[in-house]
């Protein structure tokens, strides 16, 4: 009886046993065929070269150079670490600290790539080095790219740059996790996604050791180039007009439907700076420059927009029916609202004013009499329909909305009821209106044509044009309006009392509107105001001139601030008068 016991037992285990040969050898071949082909093929992703960025002209404004990374396989001993840390070090001069430091912060048992411990060698030294590293196994040499902006300073604040991407980056967009950059301003980080381009990839078959047996199957990456519409000739011949006369602010050249040819930041930064990364010393001294050369003041510099709001105010009066453009009103030199009087510019007044001449020499107490009537909400709504207060929507990150005040902004604001004398402030452009260059461009090219634009700065995204977009935000009665603006911002420019005149010598006749905006109030007690040269500099008000040519056909805006300037006309019709030229000279203007 045990003897048929043990034999049973014997029969029970080599039955399972053959049967687990047979599941194995045969049931289970399709099984493990399948997981020994997904042990042993790879996807390797390929990213793209990063996208060329050109101007109008074809001109290459940035642009990639080929440059090699150092890489060491991970989980290596400290020992073997040091020795293949010093034979890197004793061909590049690398400091063999840093490399150490660099390698262990990525070594990690969930980490299986290489580590880079020095990025960006030149090409030259590469060929010098590669064959006594490559005798190494524990290192990698591979093919980078450098980004380079030829430009410099001219068109920092346009195209921004890139840098080594951060967490946040790494999620906003899946394909950095193979170039390891990313955009960080301008149109760098605008067009951060299409710059970066599409990941190609390579099947392989690898064997345990990680030893390519067969590529199956490729798919080459897809680099995309952006034209933009900036002309970088005029944008150097620009930024250096404002340096050679020191003088800070911010231009905007743009076509009246919108497209950008020049959008200037002076001073402005080396964005080359920041793509191996910036030193501390380099970013101090940007972050602490009391002249804010980080900003893009064009779209993001926040300014009262002064006098420059005048034009649009006359035609949402003349539009409402409720104001004669003709009739002469008196406009003395200063206007009482209470126990607070409201002064103009000039002291003793401008005598007898219709728009035309309200416009031409820019008479405050005329614009105050009109804000009476009107009241602070009905321009305000209008202000915005034409431009102000909200952003115009160009393809630039970090663009700001500014500042449109009405008695429901204050209110939601500062919980406070709107004062009268807040509407005096309000329609001569100051107190807590707030405006940037490139509306102020917007609006004008709006007078000019009864279209308001959407700008933009780049024309081309490989070969598909970006095309201008034109609102028609105005109704007829606005339009008709519009005609009797543009003459009074003709006699600005043109006529004798105009108060920018005598600063413009352009080849085209232009027609526009001066600013001053204060920067600070002026006590009441003081009964006459220094003049702004006697002032300190950053008491001085901010000048002003914004343009459109030429006057009976505009082609052109352009728009000018100086930061505590003083007066529009002599601080910016010099430069605008320049700019114009230069259009005019280069074919971009026909008469």
């Amino acid at each position: 009886m045990r003897t048929k016991i043990i034999l049973f037992i014997i029969f029970l285990f080599y039955s399972v046993l053959v049967y687990r040969v047979y599941d194995l050898s045969v049931l289970s071949n399709e099984k493990y065929t399948k997981l020994s082909q997904q042990n042993f093929e790879k996807i390797v992703y390929i990213p793209a070269v990063r996208g060329i960025i050109f101007d109008r002209k074809d001109k290459p404004i940035a642009i990639n150079e080929l440059r090699f990374d150092i890489k060491i396989i991970p989980h290596l001993k400290d020992d073997e670490l040091n020795q293949t840390l010093s034979s890197i070090a004793d061909l590049t001069e690398a400091n063999m600290t840093k490399m150490y430091k660099e390698y262990q912060k990525q070594n990690s048992p969930y980490n299986h790539k290489p580590i880079t411990v020095l990025k960006y060698l030149k090409e030259d030294l590469v060929y010098k080095i590669e064959p006594f590293l490559s005798l190494d196994d524990n290192i990698e040499i591979t093919p980078t790219y450098l980004r380079k902006y030829p430009q410099k300073i001219y068109l920092s604040n346009v195209l921004g740059y890139v840098s080594r991407a951060n967490a946040k980056d790494l999620q906003r967009n899946p394909v950095i996790e193979y170039t390891q950059i990313s955009g960080k301003r301008g149109v760098e980080r605008y067009y951060d996604d299409i710059l970066q381009g599409e990941l190609g990839y390579k099947k392989e078959i690898v064997n345990a050791r990680n030893n390519v047996l067969q590529v199956t199957e490729t798919k080459a990456p897809i680099s995309h180039t952006l034209k933009l519409s900036i002309d970088s000739d005029l944008q150097k011949f620009i930024y250096e007009l404002l340096q050679k006369e020191d003088k800070k602010g911010a231009v905007v050249v743009m076509r009246t439907n919108g497209e950008v040819l020049a959008l200037v930041t002076y001073p402005s930064y080396d964005n080359n700076l920041f793509v191996k990364g910036i030193s501390f010393k380099d970013w101090n001294a940007l972050a602490h420059n009391i002249y804010n050369p980080l900003l893009n003041k064009p779209v993001s510099g926040l300014y009262p927009p002064g006098s420059t709001v005048k034009p649009a105010e006359a035609a949402i009066a003349i539009a409402s029916g409720k104001w004669n453009p003709w009739k002469k009103i008196d406009c003395p030199g200063y206007i009482l609202v209470g126990n607070r009087k409201f002064r103009d510019w000039r002291p003793w007044g401008h005598g007898k004013a219709d728009v035309f001449k309200a416009i031409k020499e820019s008479v405050d107490t005329y614009f105050y009499q009109l804000g009476l009537k009107l009241g602070i909400n009905y321009i305000a709504s209008n202000l915005k329909k034409m431009g102000f207060g909200h952003k115009t929507g160009i393809d630039l990150p970090n663009e700001k909305s500014g500042i449109v005040p009405d008695k429901e902004w204050k209110a939601r604001r500062f919980h406070q009821p709107w004062f009268i004398g807040e509407t005096m402030n309000a329609v001569i452009g100051q107190g807590y209106f707030l405006a940037t260059p490139l509306q102020v461009a917007v609006n004008t090219a709006l007078i000019a044509t009864g279209k308001l634009p959407k700008p933009y700065v780049v024309k081309y995204i490989d070969r598909n044009e970006t095309k201008p977009v034109l609102k028609d935000v105005l109704n007829q009665k606005e339009k008709n309006a519009l005609r009797l603006v543009r003459r009074g911002m003709w006699m600005v420019c043109n006529a004798p009392g105009g108060t920018a005149t005598k600063h413009i010598h352009t080849k085209i006749t232009i027609a526009g509107k001066t600013g001053t905006a204060q920067v600070y109030s002026i006590p009441q007690e003081v009964k006459q105001r220094k003049k702004e040269d006697e002032l300190a500099y950053f008491h001085r008000s901010h000048a002003w001139l914004t343009t459109y040519g030429p006057y009976r056909h505009p082609q052109f805006v352009v728009t000018v601030l100086i930061e505590h300037g003083g007066h529009g006309g002599s601080a910016a019709g010099g430069i605008v008068s320049d700019i114009y030229n230069w259009l005019y000279d280069h074919g971009y203007i026909k008469k």
